[in-house]
């Protein structure tokens, strides 16, 4: 029994870590593409084959 409390456990820490790790990289992620827009609109667009017919 406890073995299995020990594997539980580790299973938790490990969910809990890659969560932060996954947030971390897509929030730094967001906020570094909505300062891009912020200060160059075109260009970041441009990039992500934004097209102004669809947005229309």
């Amino acid at each position: 029994m406890k073995f299995a409390g020990f594997l539980i456990t580790l299973l938790i820490i490990l969910m809990g870590f890659s969560m932060l790790i996954f947030l971390g990289m897509f929030i730094s992620y967001w906020l570094t593409l909505i300062g891009l827009e912020k200060i160059m609109p075109k260009r970041v667009y441009r990039w992500l084959g934004h097209n102004e017919t669809e947005a229309s």
